[in-house]
């Protein structure tokens, strides 16, 4: 994982990669990993224990932002699905109507498409708005 102090420095790594039109689709695999992963370890202080991103939406939801909170899942499980491969997470996607992202069964791809419709940008954008959501003073 690369060195990112701090949330908005991740989220600016990401929007780079997003923004570089030469970026691949293992490099861009690589960073919706990281940013979910990093976001949740640099912002699970803000809960007491338990699945951080479980707690993201209970919150967001609370507050009055379904639509985000929703988006924030839907990431989550993408991000899980690019980590571990089919599985519950998957399936969880397979179910939504309209399907959030483009699913893909192809041998030796990933189950995601993280290069159609701006993948990695909208990621970017929906952690952002969670983030200034969370920190809100």
């Amino acid at each position: 994982m690369t060195d990112t102090p701090d949330v908005a420095q991740l989220l600016a790594n990401a929007q780079a990669l997003a923004d570089d039109p030469t970026a691949t689709t293992d490099q861009i695999e690589a960073m919706v990993v990281e940013t979910v992963s990093a976001f949740e370890a640099r912002l699970q202080h803000h809960f007491a224990r338990g699945p951080f991103f479980v707690k993201l939406r209970n919150k967001l939801a609370s507050e009055g932002h379904p639509d985000l909170a929703q988006r924030v899942h839907h990431y989550y499980l993408a991000a899980n699905v690019l980590k571990h491969g089919g599985g519950k997470s998957l399936r969880e996607l397979e179910k939504i109507e309209p399907a959030p992202f483009v699913l893909q069964d192809v041998e030796g791809k990933a189950l995601i498409d993280v290069t159609a419709d701006g993948f990695l940008a909208r990621l970017v954008a929906t952690l952002r708005s969670a983030h200034s959501i969370l920190v809100k003073p």
